[in-house]
């Protein structure tokens, strides 16, 4: 009996431990099962289904653990290597019973990884949070290459519906930013601070239409470096896009980009307006200081022309200060120094709102210095320049060989418009050595005489013809053109410059020293023309012309000898004879042309008029008057005592010479001028 008793306590002591073990087993089971019954229900109330490994869930302290979380909203794509966070229930078995989440808190988030795209954002007013802490991050948003890494990211939930916005970066790349988010309005407004973050952070981010040709990338022998800080007003909404607002600056910085170097110490940015959904109408105002750009050959060329168009619109006004500017060229470089200019938007609208003007000033080391100016339209470049006090040297000198001199050494100021496409040299000092094996066009005296005017400027207009060449190889053509045609029609070039119409000779009226009318206003062109050109001078070669001469000399004799024999016939002296009577004279050149042809017979009458006959023998005295010895010599004599008295004043210009002998070649009878 008493062992019946026993077995019977054994066999309910038995399933009163398979009973216990049983609720072990299924507390351990249900136990077991809590984390995914919450992940379940958080997926059930926020539709958020959290992916990732080692998520555990403690239901003593109701905290949420994980690895490699990923979760996907629209526009938004968040990753993070370790979460925690606390989930708050209404009753203290909610998370066994897999109630509805109230709230979370203590959220921390570690190595996160958030992708943006501001296109497809739709950011609700989360509920079940009041801040969220992000350790340690990287913030990606569609359109900018460059994540953007963070150490710190908190979000605090306001009233109203707004999230207030923590962020900052300490680690290398030093910025934070502070903010607000209106999720009723999708609008976010805030302040980025940037402190001494490195520009190179920046490159991938920001469009630098410097390095377009390369696709913004900076290969493995290019490098970066400076750094930037920056005070900025931030909003963002979906119509609007990014607009930042403020001020930036850095300081010392380096770019070694495709051979082209470029080193400053300190740039400003000032009143920046960047509109992110419309890049064009951003501005800004950018000042730089202690510039120091070098230029490789291959860019040389064209710098100018490529450089100015890929400067952004919005960049005005640009100001450059204290800078130097190298120009590969050879063993001879173009070295700009204290640069210091200035490019500003014109403001005007339409088919020219583009247009900006820029005025720049530098010293060309061993040249002189430099002044330009011009207006950017497009892909037009109009502009002027002033070099002044230059001296041709350095990358110059191979420009020195002109008509046959090497004229390197000498001083001189430039200028050139390119929208009249005319410039003009003016040489102050005229250096110049014959070039060896080279003949010479003319004397370089003549050369300077003639382009030096009464201020003792020594000027050389010039023209350029439109084409792709170098300015300075176009402008040294076009100086030797000019002095070649120079030297070549002095007195062309004289008549253009001083507005006084020249010629190289002078007429005398045959037979008479004194000249035509025309020459007479040529001879007081000339003086006018030597007041103005004070180191000319010019040599008169005095002439006659037997051709030409002769026969007036002849009829000059003829009419002394005809008053002579008058006068002797009616018994008067040869002064007080007034005229001789038409009739009279026919009849004494009739008795003289039968004195001198002995054997000549008169014309019968009736077969001439008399008037007919006289002319004829007329015509043969003239032609066989005897010549008397030095009678050319003498008029030659008139001439230059004509000539002498003529010129005045200028005779310290003008130097006569009497020529070695008549033309016999029947040209006009003219003196020849010929300038030294």
């Amino acid at each position: 009996m008493w062992l019946r008793q026993v077995g019977g306590f054994q066999f309910v002591g038995l399933l009163g431990l398979l009973f216990l073990g049983g609720l072990s087993i299924s507390g351990w089971w249900w136990f077991a099962q809590v984390s995914d019954r919450v992940l379940n229900s958080f997926y059930q109330q926020t539709g958020q289904r959290l992916s990732g490994k080692d998520i555990t869930f403690d239901p003593w302290q109701r905290r949420l653990t994980g690895s490699d979380i990923r979760v996907e909203e629209q526009g938004i794509q968040f990753t993070a290597q370790k979460v925690s966070v606390v989930l708050n229930y209404r009753h203290w078995w909610g998370a066994w019973f897999g109630e509805d989440v109230e709230s979370l808190s203590g959220v921390e988030l570690d190595d996160v990884s958030i992708a943006i795209d501001p296109e497809l954002i739709a950011l609700p007013l989360p509920t079940l949070f009041q801040r969220l802490s992000i350790n340690r991050g990287r913030l990606s948003v569609s359109g900018i290459d460059q994540p953007l890494s963070f150490d710190q990211l908190t979000l605090v939930k306001e009233e109203e519906g707004r999230i207030r916005i923590y962020s900052d970066s300490r680690d290398g790349e030093s910025w934070s930013f502070s903010g607000v988010y209106e999720v009723s309005k999708g609008l976010l407004d805030g302040e980025v601070r940037l402190v001494e973050l490195p520009l190179s952070a920046l490159v991938n981010a920001v469009p630098f239409n410097v390095l377009a040709t390369q696709n913004n990338e900076l290969s493995a022998n290019d490098r970066f470096s400076g750094s930037v800080s920056a005070t900025l007003s931030l909003s963002w909404d979906k119509p609007g896009g990014l607009i930042l607002k403020g001020d930036a600056e850095g300081h010392s910085g380096q770019l070694l980009w495709s051979g082209l170097s470029a080193q400053w110490q300190q740039w400003h940015l000032n009143n920046l307006q960047f509109h992110g959904n419309d890049p064009a109408q951003s501005t800004a105002e950018l000042a730089i200081s202690g510039l120091d750009l070098r230029v490789p050959e291959t860019l040389a060329g064209e710098f100018s022309v490529q450089l100015m168009p890929t400067l952004p619109a919005g960049i005005t006004p640009l100001a450059i200060n204290d800078s130097r500017l190298e120009l590969a060229n050879g063993h001879s470089p173009w070295l700009f120094e204290n640069v210091n200019g200035r490019l500003v938007a014109d403001g005007i609208s339409g088919k020219e709102k583009n247009s900006r003007t820029y005025q720049f000033s530098a010293a060309l080391a061993n040249i002189g210095d430099l002044q330009l100016s011009g207006r950017l339209s497009g892909s037009d470049n109009d502009f002027a320049f002033q070099l002044n006090d230059a001296r041709l040297a350095g990358p110059l000198k191979k420009y020195s060989a002109v008509a046959g001199y090497d004229m390197q050494g000498s001083q001189f100021d430039l200028s050139y418009n390119s929208q009249i496409h005319t410039g003009q040299l003016d040489i102050s000092d005229l250096q110049a050595k014959k070039i060896a094996n080279s003949l010479p066009v003319s004397s370089i005296h003549l050369l300077k005489a003639l382009i030096t005017d009464s201020s003792g400027r020594a000027a050389i207009p010039f023209s350029l013809e439109p084409g792709k060449s170098r300015l300075s190889q176009r402008i040294y053509r076009a100086v030797e053109q000019r002095v070649m045609a120079i030297v070549q029609a002095p007195f062309d070039y004289l008549s253009h410059t001083t507005g006084h119409a020249l010629e190289p000779v002078l007429y005398h009226e045959a037979g008479k020293a004194k000249l035509t009318q025309r020459s007479q206003k040529n001879l007081v062109n000339l003086k006018k023309a030597l007041i103005e050109r004070p180191e000319l001078n010019v040599l008169i070669n005095v002439g006659v012309s037997e051709s030409r001469d002769w026969p007036e000399l002849s009829l000059y004799e003829l009419e002394k000898a005809l008053l002579e024999l008058y006068a002797a016939t009616s018994s008067v002296e040869p002064a007080e004879v007034i005229a001789i009577p038409p009739g009279v004279r026919a009849s004494l050149v009739e008795q003289m042309y039968l004195a001198t042809r002995r054997h000549q017979k008169i014309p019968e009458v009736g077969e001439q008029s008399p008037g007919q006959r006289v002319q004829e023998a007329e015509r043969w005295l003239l032609k066989n008057w005897p010549k008397t010895p030095g009678q050319l010599e003498r008029l030659q004599k008139a001439r230059y005592d004509y000539l002498k008295s003529e010129t005045g004043t200028a005779s310290g210009h003008i130097e006569l010479q009497l020529s070695s002998g008549p033309d016999r070649k029947g040209r006009e009878p003219v003196s020849i001028l010929t300038l030294q």
